[in-house]
């Protein structure tokens, strides 16, 4: 308020006293209050300030008048020079100005005023003072001037740009069309006086500031911004030259300050942007200037010549900024071009040839590059001192030009973008070819020309081309031409990878890009492969690859194999991974079945327009058709309403009625009828169509049947129906003269709102509207909620477009289209969509329903049949439409791969793929694989996402890549697979498979081959599928090399597949397929497997895994003599065991092993299993498991006991084994199972089986033997038969005794060496710690089993059990099949009822690993103490060391020897006293002979010397026994005479031992045998009964007493002393003879014992008291003996006796009296026994060796019907499988011979001259004469020779070089003469038909013959003669044909030479002879073909006969080649 205050205070002083001072002070203070609104900057933005000045009407009233007379006053002394206070006056007036004005609505009064005309005649006058201006002036002076002068223009800024849109402009914020809509003040009208004014400011402005002449530049662009009306006023010629001559000032270039002058040029530019773009919105008589004129001064300025200035002036600086200048220029263009009106203003610029300015601007800077490089050169003087300056300078320099270039393609970019007509003008003006040269000729490109240039490309920036596309798609093809020659190779990874980004992202730019030809482009820079990085050129294949998807020709695809080509020296080509991919990219689709041929109605205008139709055929409406719609993200959630419906079709008529079906902005269908005057539309709900996948839709309009019936219509999504509703049928009676498919149409009139109707009712289904948002809802989608119902909508007829919006195009890609005039059925609409969108005629099918269809087509289109926009009608009405728009028509790789030559073409790929080394590799597995750049629109499909996925992972490795090609390539493609099978590609695949270094063979592999497989199965080929499953899948020549994983995935997926469909394997891949893979490749005889032996054996349980399932679903007879023929003829022990654990897994607990049973009881099948125990090789572990086959076979119940003897060798025995093993070691398991198995499968022990493995034994360690007697004993206590029945074998007694042999400790060494090294090879990858800790386990183990149980036969058992388990129990996780045993349970039961034979003391190498089970029996074995009536045949010690050796360690036995060879002493004693007691029960003298044929075969020769004891000790124990069992009989009173007499006779041997034993060894007199013997006598008490035979025992005794005394120790001398004593005393001896006997003999000990002063004497003293005392009057002692010693009880008689020995008396006496009578007495009563005994021991040898041979004769019986039963089958089954295997090896070899050379052959094909793979060198070609003959034997086509041979060195050899050549003499001559006379005398060929034959021939009817059936003639087997090959066969005629059956084991692929020929195609027959006999046929075709048949009987002529009697002999020959040859008279014209 002070400040208004102030200036009215000031004002009217003014006013009262007229003072200018008063005024001045006003102004000044006005224009400080509001100096904010001073804004005279032109480079700032204008602030906003919330004050505003004042209006005029707010000022004084005659403010206005005042200061336009003190302006005037001003201008008036501005010509002689202000003063300073006027001056200031004036600056203030304008500053006042510009205040006021800074309030719009004083802009218009103000500018009519003339102030702005003084104001520029005095900034005209003050300019023109600047520009006079010398330098030396005062600065104040010149800076109140130019302070005025920019006030002046600020003025003028504000009059005519009042709201500051230059400053906007120019600070870079564009103004609206709303905000400048919002300026409601116009501008003041622009004076006269200022073009002059501004023409006369740069007139001769040398002097003048640039920033001056910058604020010209800015108030000449604000007036042309400021308003339209001004801009054109301003805009004149002469203002255009100065905007010209300011950009051409280059005089300023060099003395200027460089930012104000490019300030200058820059404003400058932006003026002439906003000119034309002024000139552009104006018309033509508003304009002074045409726009055209200002772009032909502007481009003459931008290529003005620069060599025309004088060269002193051309300096660096002013080359540069020169070039700055027009790049600043060529930006400004771009600048241009960014306006509303584009295309207008695109062809102005067109028409001012702006293409051919800028192309030749590019040239210029060429001409700069030169003349810069001449002026280098001559200044070469200073080099050393300018070298630093002169490279920085030419790198900017440089750098400016390469800027230049960017700036020019920037330009051509902008007058191109979006105009195809530019685009076209400068592909025919200028050719991207010649951009290209001239950029190249610049130099190696920078990086920002390449990017400009992918701009170019995508029309906007590169980096956003996911939203832009491809517009362009020329440059690109330049940047692929321009790689080769860039030498930076990260230019070329840069331009490489951004193209790949651009061309692939999505469907779109891939056809851009494939209709262009890029393939070719990209092929023609991949054979610059020299000159590009290996990433480039990956970059580059991975891009032809994406575009293939899309489509590829045959030339591509052929000039891409051929880059593949590499010279001799050559394996692999660089590209041969990229191209693998890149192929396998381009079968692999992206989508769905997509359409190849389509019409492409992506523009708006595009479509389809159909002629009249001038009367409906038909009564309905059907269209059908395939369309694809892309996602639009900018429009996706905008609203129906107000948007866009793309048109499916539309058929009106004249009136407006009629069909149409679009699609809304959110992708849903609708179909609408109009009638005259309502719009009827169906809306499909939940389908959006815009999901870039091809669609079928079929639209059905179906009329009511009746008159009033109702009219529906029906509509199908891909064959499926999705709506049926009402829908209204509109007349069909007009012709439709709107016809249009894929159009906009014609537009819909909408008429007034006065003439639109109500609208008609609308079924009240759901609301009025349905957004879009509510159909994509998450609900509707989610199924949370009821799906959206379908709705019918009815509006007025011609409001469609309000309501559905604008029609336009499909805006998409359309595919065929079908218009049928009849309703369409269901079926046919299914099969239509089952055609596909590429099938031009899918009514062509088998289909019924299908057939009349092509009778109601109306009109058929695809993109195929269109030419020059002419849709051709496929259809008989020839309604050709007119296409706007472009048809495309794409190949698919599958399609295009028959053109060069079928998928054989792949397969050098794979050889060269084959080549890599393990480093090559690995290294491109390292690298990624190429990824597929698919949109996110393109990502439909999860299922397809996850195969690619999946797939991906597959691409690491280079052979799954080329499978998965492979099966890319025949996915829903017959002919593909048709070809396959045809070419043999599979076997072709297989044998280049096979060829594969196994380092590259991985899981990915098998991943790929299975995917292979599953894609045949899905397409249902089974031919194919046969071929893959047996040149692939079961080739074990691909599998068995690579990893251990590869190899076992392997076998998975044959599981797999196999459990699957197991009948479809089991025949042709079944059990002998498995047993010969095992064979052949993981046996140890395999040298192609790498695998750890390990492994093999996982993979060999793995296979043996397969072969146990097919058995377990029943085997079959030829699967179990596969598998006995697998086992007889491989010598590997692992795989023997393999095969025999599955026979026993299933034999245990297969569900069908009761046939297996049956099949292997069968002769010849598991009974020749035996034959493998007779070889040594084989280790304890096979033997076991062969026995638990044998022992599972005899368990069963499902055969008869019958079928069972041969298992278990009734007919054979088992003596017959031990034969056979002749003198090798007999090994211990062998034993073990032989024993066990006649104990456990008879219900009943074979004893005599059971003798032949104890016969066996002998050669035995001795620990076997120990566990073989325990086990015979305890049968013995078991079973009371058992002894008895042991008695009636032949020659027990010596098989028993051989037990007592020593052991052969070499053998026995051996042995367990054997065993042991079984062992450790089995666990050798065990430490040696290890090892003995599994031994301290086990010894612990068998110390806590010792404490729970005294048996030890289930302990043995379950560890043999467990000692098999190392190979059934590896780790399975590697494969599903590996398996375990099936069931751990116990196999032998301890049981008495189930025995089993116990070895666990043998070997410990049989234990290595043994299992921790307890048996849970119980011990069962009886103790013979147990017994209640019993005989203990064990003593306490016995029991003890049985007892130890049962449950000590396995090692003891081999350590305390002596300890074994005890044990076994007294077990086979006791053996033997059982059978002598039990088993011989019997008294007489044949049980005798019996008993004493054991003592016989202890005393055989050459077996006493041997045994382990001497016999004299084993015949005492044997007695001693004998003694205990005869005392045990006896001790019962009721003993039987049977008794009495065995005891008897026993004491008879016992006495005969002794006499003949005992004399040579007195150890034989034992206590035991005394006091056993004493026992037995006292028990029959001898001495009391008057039997003769007990009196002889009696006698008997007495001797024996008397030999114990004689000869026993002191104790039994005590003992016998003792007890003969007792007897005297108690016995009356009245026989003076016996007395004399016993007296002798006791006197021979007294004095020996008193000459040896013994003890004895002592024992003596008191029996001969006793007798003396019994015998002193019968023997007259008393006569003879005088002096003898009193025996009364004498104390001194012991003394006195001892003396009176000594003396005469008492030896007379002796000698005299005594020893006459004793030695009488000893030859009276036992000289008869010792010859008895004699006589008895005779019979006993000679009844021992009576059955020792009889034994032997059975052994050796026995041993022959092993051979003939067992091991000669099992050597012919060897055989027989050898000579199958064999064959088999040779067929496979030759199936891939065959393999090899039909690839061969193709290869050939596919590099010869022509082919894909044309060799860079061909080779010469050679011909030679074809096989294919004439009917006259001629050939006379020649085919290629691709063996040829010059055959150098055979000829040298034949004709000796070196050596002169002969001239071949005269007798060589002479003998080939007399050969060919010998050959002519031999006898003719002759045929005699026999009578009947012919008679027969002449009674057939032939029309009988043709009627009847048909019959065998004859059949004989023949040779067929070949040129190679004699082919053994049969030949077989029967009554209409000949029959040849090929005989050959080994056939060429399995086909083999089996013909089949009818009687009418047999043109000749001819007799011949092969190998000079007249033994041949040879038949003669109607088609030229001819056959050699051989017979190897004389048949021939019989043969001959009846092919004759078969057939007219018209047609056959019957004379021989002779007579034919005569009859010809070819030898009539000869003369002799």
């Amino acid at each position: 308020m002070a400040a208004r205050e102030r200036l009215f205070e000031l004002w009217m002083l003014y006013c009262t006293k007229k003072d200018p001072d008063y005024l001045r002070l006003w102004l000044d203070n006005f224009v400080l209050s509001y100096e904010q609104f001073l804004d005279v900057d032109f480079e700032k933005l204008p602030t906003r300030v919330d004050d505003m000045p004042p209006g005029i009407s707010l000022l004084p009233d005659n403010i206005l008048q005042v200061l336009r007379i003190q302006l005037l006053h001003c201008v008036q002394k501005t010509a002689d020079g202000l003063e300073e206070q006027q001056q200031a006056l004036s600056i203030l007036l304008v500053k006042f100005f510009i205040i006021l004005c800074r309030n719009l609505s004083n802009v218009e009064e103000i500018g009519t005023c003339s102030y702005i005309n003084h104001v520029i005649t005095m900034t005209t006058l003050y300019i023109q003072q600047l520009k006079s201006k010398k330098k030396e002036k005062e600065m104040a002076d010149q800076t109140s001037i130019e302070e005025f002068v920019i006030h002046a223009l600020a003025f003028c800024e504000s009059l005519y740009d009042p709201y500051r849109n230059w400053r906007h402009r120019i600070s870079g914020r564009i103004l609206s069309s709303v905000e400048k809509s919002r300026q409601k003040y116009k501008p003041a009208s622009l004076t006269v006086e200022f073009v002059p004014f501004f023409y006369q400011c740069f007139q001769e402005s040398e002097h003048l500031k640039d920033s001056l002449k910058c604020c010209l530049l800015h108030l000449f662009g604000a007036i042309v911004a400021g308003g339209q009306r001004n801009a054109l006023q301003a805009i004149s010629p002469a203002t255009m030259e100065v905007l010209m001559r300011v950009l051409s000032d280059c005089d300023s270039w060099e003395e200027g300050d460089p930012e104000e002058v490019g300030r200058k040029r820059e404003l400058t530019l932006k003026c002439l942007t906003q000119v034309v773009h002024i000139l552009l919105t104006s018309s033509s008589d508003q304009r002074q200037v045409e726009t055209s004129t200002i772009l032909e001064n502007y481009f003459k300025l931008l290529n003005s010549d620069h060599s025309a200035l004088p060269k002193q002036g051309r300096s660096r600086r002013w080359e540069s900024q020169f070039i700055a200048l027009q790049i600043k220029m060529l930006n400004t263009i771009t600048s241009m071009l960014d306006c509303t009106d584009r295309p207008v203003l695109q062809a102005i610029f067109l028409n001012s040839n702006c293409f051919e300015h800028l192309i030749r601007l590019l040239q210029n800077c060429k001409l700069f590059l030169n003349a810069h490089s001449k002026v280098t050169d001559k200044n070469e003087k200073d080099l050393a001192n300018q070298l630093l300056t002169e490279m920085s300078e030419d790198q900017v320099f440089q750098g400016q030009l390469d800027c230049l270039a960017v700036s020019a393609i920037q330009a051509l970019t902008a007058v191109m973008k979006s105009s195809p007509a530019a685009k076209e003008v400068f592909k025919e003006r200028i050719g991207y070819m010649h951009m290209f040269e001239v950029l190249k000729s610049l130099g190696q490109p920078p990086q920002e020309l390449l990017k400009e240039l992918m701009n170019m490309a995508v029309e906007g920036d590169h980096t956003s081309v996911g939203i832009l596309g491809i517009s362009n798609v020329q440059p690109l093809l330049v940047l692929i031409q321009w790689l080769p020659e860039l030498e930076s190779h990260d230019l070329q990874i840069f331009v490489s990878d951004w193209l790949k980004k651009i061309c692939c992202i999505n469907k779109q730019s891939r056809t851009t890009c494939v209709n262009a030809n890029m393939g070719i482009k990209i092929i023609e820079a991949l054979e610059s492969h020299s000159s590009l990085h290996r990433t480039c050129a990956e970059n580059l294949i991975a891009i032809h690859g994406s575009l293939g998807s899309q489509s590829v020709s045959s030339e591509e695809i052929r000039r891409l194999l051929r880059l593949l080509r590499v010279d001799e020296s050559e394996c692999i080509h660089p590209y041969t991974i990229p191209v693998t991919r890149a192929v396998l990219t381009m079968a692999r689709k992206l989508s769905f079945e997509s359409a190849l041929q389509y019409f492409n109605l992506s523009h708006s205008m595009a479509g389809i327009s159909v002629p009249a139709i001038q009367r409906w055929p038909g009564s309905a409406f059907s269209f059908t058709a395939w369309f694809c719609l892309d996602q639009d993200p900018l429009t996706l959630g905008s609203a129906n309403k107000g948007g866009k419906r793309k048109q499916l079709y539309s058929f009106f008529t004249g009136s407006g009625m009629g069909f149409e079906a679009f699609i809304t902005h959110s992708g849903v269908l609708v179909v609408a009828v109009c009638t005259k005057r309502e719009y009827a539309t169906v809306m499909l709900p939940d389908h959006s169509f815009c999901d870039s996948l091809w669609h079928n839709i079929t639209i059905v309009h179906m009329p009511g049947k009746r008159p009033f019936g109702q009219s529906l219509v029906y509509i199908y999504d891909n064959g499926q129906q999705k709506v049926s509703a009402p829908l209204r049928f509109p007349a069909m009676n007009e012709p439709f003269t709107s016809c249009c498919i894929g159009s906009a149409g014609q537009r819909t009139t909408t008429p007034p709102p006065s003439q639109i109707p109500d609208p008609p009712f609308s079924t009240p289904i759901t609301p009025h509207r349905t957004s879009f948002g509510g159909i994509l809802s998450s609900a509707s989608w989610g199924g949370t909620i009821e799906k959206s119902k379908l709705f019918t909508k009815l509006i007025s007829a011609g409001t469609q477009d309000s309501e559905w919006g604008c029609p336009t195009s499909l805006e998409g890609q359309l595919g065929s289209v079908i218009i049928f005039h009849e309703a369409l059925q269901p079926p046919q609409v299914k099969a239509l969509y089952l055609a596909g969108p590429n099938c031009l005629s899918p009514w062509k099918c088998q289909d019924c329903d299908m057939a009349d269809l092509p009778s109601n087509i109306l009109l058929h289109y695809t993109g195929k049949a269109c030419k020059n926009s002419i849709c051709l009608d496929l259809s008989a009405n020839c309604l050709h439409g007119r296409l706007t728009g472009n048809k495309v028509v794409n190949w698919d790789i599958k399609d295009i791969i028959n053109c060069i030559g079928g998928l054989n073409v792949l397969f050098p790929l794979l050889e060269q793929i084959s080549h890599f080394s393990e480093g090559q590799t690995s290294e491109a597995m390292s690298e990624n694989t190429v990824p597929e750049l698919v949109t996110p629109s393109e990502q439909e499909c999860m299922g397809l996402a996850s195969t690619r996925a999946s797939e991906s992972r597959l691409e690491k490795n280079l052979i799954a890549t080329f499978i998965l090609i492979v099966k890319h390539f025949i996915q829903r493609h017959p002919i593909n697979q048709d070809n396959l099978i045809q070419s043999h590609g599979v076997a072709t695949l297989g044998a280049l498979l096979q060829k594969v270094p196994g380092s590259q063979m991985d899981v990915n592999v098998l991943m790929a081959i299975q995917l292979l497989i599953e894609q045949v199965s899905l397409e249902k080929n089974t031919l194919l599928l046969q071929q893959m499953y047996q040149c692939l899948l079961f080739d074990f020549r691909i599998w068995n090399r690579g990893d251990f994983p590869f190899q076992i995935g392997h076998i998975q997926y044959l599981s797999t597949i196999i459990k699957d469909s197991r009948r479809v394997f089991r025949k042709k891949y079944g059990v002998q397929f498995l047993l010969d893979t095992l064979r052949i490749y993981y046996g140890h005889g395999s040298t192609c497997n790498e695998l750890s032996p390990d492994d093999i054996r996982t993979i060999r349980t793995s296979l043996y895994g397969l072969i146990k399932y097919f058995l377990c679903k029943g085997g079959t007879h030829e699967e179990i003599q596969s598998i006995i023929g697998y086992i007889a003829a491989t010598n590997e022990e692992e795989q023997l065991f393999g095969i025999l654990d599955i026979l026993f897994s299933l034999l245990r607990t297969s569900p069908t092993r009761g046939q297996l049973f049956l099949l292997l009881f069968e002769p010849g099948n598991a009974d020749i299993l035996y034959a493998l125990l007779l070889n040594q090789k084989y280790s304890d572990k096979l033997r076991e498991i062969i026995f638990k086959v044998m022992e599972q076979m005899l368990k069963c119940t499902n055969v008869y006991e019958r079928s069972k003897q041969r298992i278990r060798l009734r007919e054979v025995g088992y003596s017959g084994i031990g034969l056979l093993l002749n003198e090798a070691p007999v090994n211990t398991s062998l034993i073990k199972n032989l024993v066990n198995q006649i104990i456990n499968t008879d219900p009943v022990i074979n004893f005599k089986d059971l003798l032949s493995v104890v016969y066996i034994c002998h050669r035995t360690h001795v620990n076997v033997r120990v566990v073989l007697c325990r086990k015979i004993l305890q049968i013995l206590q078991s079973q009371p038969d058992a002894a008895y029945q042991i008695s009636q074998q032949v020659g027990w007694q010596d098989t028993f005794v051989r037990l007592f042999l020593k052991a052969n400790f070499e053998n026995v060494n051996s042995l367990n060496k054997h065993g042991k090294t079984v062992s450790m090879k089995e666990n050798k990858n065990m430490s040696t710690e290890d090892v003995k800790r599994n031994f301290e386990k086990l010894d612990d183990e068998k110390m806590m089993l010792a404490d729970v149980s005294s048996d030890h036969w289930s302990l043995e058992d379950s560890q043999s059990l467990n000692s098999n388990t190392p190979l059934f129990q590896e780790d399975s996780s590697e494969g599903e099949l590996s398996f375990k045993s099936e069931n751990q349970e116990e196999f032998w039961h301890s049981n008495t009822s189930h025995l089993s034979l116990d070895l666990s003391g043998i070997d410990a190498c049989e234990l290595s690993d043994s299992g921790s089970q307890v048996p849970d029996s119980s011990p069962s074995t009886p103790s013979p103490v147990e017994s209640t009536k019993s005989f203990s045949l064990q003593s306490d010690k016995e029991r003890s060391i049985t007892n130890e050796m049962g449950f000590s360690d396995d090692f003891s036995f081999l350590e305390s020897q002596e300890r074994c060879e005890e044990e076994l002493f007294q077990l086979l004693t006791n053996i033997l006293n059982y059978v002598m007691c039990k088993g011989l029960e019997k008294s007489d003298e044949d049980t005798w002979i019996e008993r004493g044929q054991v003592f016989s075969a202890l005393t055989k020769p050459g077996i006493s010397s041997e045994l382990l004891r001497p016999s004299d000790e084993v015949k005492l124990t044997l007695l001693q026994k004998m003694l205990e069992w005869a005392i045990t009989e006896n001790r019962d009173a009721k003993s039987s005479p049977v008794t009495a007499e065995n005891a008897f006779r026993l004491m008879l041997i016992v006495q005969d031992f002794l006499q003949s034993e005992g004399l040579v060894n007195s150890n034989m007199w034992t206590e035991k045998l005394l006091e056993d013997a004493t026992q037995l006598l006292d028990c029959l008490s001898v001495w009391y009964s008057e039997n003769p035979a007990w009196v002889k025992l009696s006698q008997i005794q007495t001797q024996l007493l008397l030999e114990f005394i004689g000869r026993g120790s002191l104790q039994v001398c005590a003992m016998a002393s003792a007890k003969l004593n007792a007897l005297l005393q108690t016995k009356v001896i009245e026989n003076q003879d016996e007395a004399c006997y016993i007296l002798g003999k006791l006197e021979h000990i007294l004095s020996r014992s008193i000459k040896e002063q013994t003890e004895i004497y002592s024992f003596l003293i008191p029996l001969l008291r006793t007798l003396v005392s019994k015998i002193y009057e019968l023997l007259f002692m008393n006569l003879h003996l005088p002096s003898l010693p009193f025996t009364n009880g004498s104390a001194s008689f012991f003394e006195d006796f001892q003396e009176y020995c000594n003396s005469e008396e008492w030896q007379v006496y002796i000698e005299k009296y005594i020893v006459p009578y004793m030695k009488q007495y000893e030859a009276h009563t036992f000289y008869d026994g010792h010859e008895n005994m004699a006589l008895y021991w005779k019979n006993c040898y000679e009844a021992l060796m009576v059955n020792m041979h009889k034994r032997d004769r059975e052994g050796g019986e026995s041993k022959l019907k092993f051979q003939e039963y067992f091991v000669e089958p099992f050597n012919r089954k060897a055989r027989q499988e050898n000579l199958r295997y064999n064959n088999m090896i040779k067929q496979l070899n030759s199936q891939q011979l065959a393999a090899v050379r039909r690839w061969k052959a193709i290869r050939l094909y596919l590099t010869c001259e022509r082919g894909p793979w044309a060799e860079k060198k061909q080779n010469r070609i050679h011909w030679k004469l074809a096989n294919v003959e004439n009917y006259s034997r001629m050939r006379l086509k020649l085919v290629p020779n691709y063996n040829f041979k010059t055959h150098e060195e055979a000829s040298a050899l034949r004709d000796n070089l070196g050596v002169q050549h002969l001239q071949p003499s005269s007798d060589s001559l002479l003998l080939e003469v007399v050969k060919q006379v010998k050959l002519s005398d031999m006898e003719e060929d002759k045929l005699e038909l026999l009578e009947e034959d012919m008679a027969a021939r002449v009674n057939i009817d032939e029309k009988e013959e043709q009627n009847q059936k048909e019959k065998l003639v004859l059949t004989e087997d023949c040779e067929l003669i070949t040129v190679i090959d004699i082919i053994p066969g049969r030949l077989e005629v029967t009554t209409q044909h000949i029959y040849f059956h090929d005989n050959s084991v080994e056939k060429e692929d399995g086909l083999g030479f089996d013909f089949k020929w009818p009687h009418s195609q047999i043109r000749e027959i001819h007799l011949r002879r092969y190998n000079l006999r007249r033994s041949a046929l040879e038949i003669f075709h109607v088609d030229q073909s001819n056959y050699f048949l051989n017979f190897k009987k004389e048949v021939r002529n019989k043969i001959y006969s009846r092919l004759l009697s078969l057939h007219s002999p018209t047609g056959y020959g019957t004379r021989s080649p002779q007579e034919l040859f005569k009859a010809s008279g070819l030898t009539q014209g000869l003369s002799i």
